[in-house]
């Protein structure tokens, strides 16, 4: 009879689980529009930075600029129906994807940072897009790199500003893991 008890315990603490919970806040329509003003942030923070402090993008930043917008596109995806189970997978899809793209971007500016030589800098001034979209030409103040690989002497709290997107792309995949697995979760844990 006790064990019962607790097994019951167990199963019924399961159904009331930080998951369910996480779930239950991708079911609202707010949740998405919170991660869309995260990233347009992101992204009014990138121009602040060229066009207030006058720090030209190498071509690295302009590629993260792209998964930032890829990043604020994907929850205007799932915020048209929360609930709809297509666009909550294509939203994801658009999520991871941005996410990943941004983060190989980073960390590829950190290893530029590291040997930094403004004779020998691998940076081009017209970058190559996803799909050999001209984003450069299509919308130049937001995508035409002016700047040097390499070249940053901005600092916060130790980190330079190609190691905050790495925490940055980091945090959003792993909200995405986490999105993830707390719908997989109640698929299969829904309450009664």
């Amino acid at each position: 009879m006790a064990a019962e008890q607790n097994s019951n315990s167990l199963f019924q603490h399961l159904k009331e689980s930080p998951l369910q919970t996480i779930h239950g806040w991708q079911n609202l329509r707010v949740t998405w529009l919170i991660m869309f003003a995260t990233a347009l942030f992101l992204e009014l923070c990138a121009l602040g930075f060229q066009y207030i402090l006058h720090m030209d993008p190498c071509e690295r930043c302009v590629y993260q600029r792209l998964a930032v917008l890829i990043l604020m596109f994907a929850p205007l995806v799932i915020a048209v129906s929360p609930t709809n189970p297509l666009l909550r997978i294509t939203g994801y899809g658009l999520w991871i994807a941005g996410a990943l793209y941004g983060l190989k971007e980073a960390i590829a500016q950190t290893a530029d940072y590291a040997e930094f030589n403004p004779f020998t800098s691998s940076c081009s001034f017209r970058p190559i897009f996803p799909f050999d979209l001209p984003l450069y030409e299509w919308w130049p103040s937001m995508f035409m790199p002016t700047g040097i690989c390499g070249a940053d002497d901005w600092t916060f709290l130790t980190l330079n500003m190609a190691e905050w997107m790495v925490v940055i792309f980091s945090i959003y995949l792993l909200a995405a893991a986490t999105c993830i697995i707390s719908s997989i979760y109640s698929t299969f844990f829904k309450k009664p």
